[in-house]
């Protein structure tokens, strides 16, 4: 019998989103596919049959995530107008995301799989998911005249880069703490950057 349309997709989702919390609470590798099946009160045959392996569930689980993080961005855009605030917003949503349970579990899992060249390829993509929106909040930025015209890719990455690069900063400083180097180094690019 065949299931009805939607309901595989709704089964994945649950399955991924009982997996996301024991992955948050124990990491990937300590997480094991019976504590899996235990907690989503699937069988092994059922989680294969929408998961190849873990490494699919888990990615899965990241596609998932990091769509939640684009339409949060798209919600706090829509309540800002100018570009410079705008970068502000989107570099203060940056730093939240260090917040995310699931953020250890990704690291450890990037550094885990990094030999399947299907699963660095996917987590490569799910990383560049985010260059479409700070190129475009960039180039409305250069557009309404806040902004140099300076080259839209190099300007992307270079923004891209100072957000990613502060994240190291994660190790050493409290949330707060973050929040506040965030907003500062948008401070000091801006200072290069602003039309006068």
């Amino acid at each position: 019998m065949a299931r009805p349309a939607g309901q595989g997709e709704q089964t994945k989702k649950l399955i991924a989103a009982k997996a996301k919390a024991l992955f948050e609470q124990k990491g990937y590798s300590a997480a094991t596919m019976d504590e899996i099946c235990s907690i989503t009160g699937s069988s092994k045959g059922s989680i294969y049959y929408h998961f190849k392996n873990k490494a699919a569930l888990f990615i899965y689980i990241l596609e998932l995530s990091t769509q939640e993080w684009v339409d949060k961005w798209v919600e706090i855009e829509a309540t800002v107008h100018t570009s410079t605030e705008k970068l502000y917003k989107l570099a203060n949503h940056f730093a939240t995301d260090f917040q995310n349970p699931l953020l250890k579990a990704s690291e450890e899992f990037a550094g885990s799989e990094s030999a399947d060249p299907e699963v660095k390829t996917r987590l490569l993509e799910l990383s560049r998911l985010h260059y479409p929106l700070f190129q475009q909040l960039l180039k409305e930025g250069i557009e309404h005249g806040e902004f140099r015209d300076v080259p839209l890719d190099e300007f992307t990455f270079i923004v891209l880069g100072l957000l990613a690069g502060l994240g190291i900063s994660y190790f050493d400083y409290e949330y707060e703490q973050m929040e506040e180097l965030y907003r500062k180094a948008i401070d000091l690019l801006l200072q290069g950057v602003q039309v006068k």
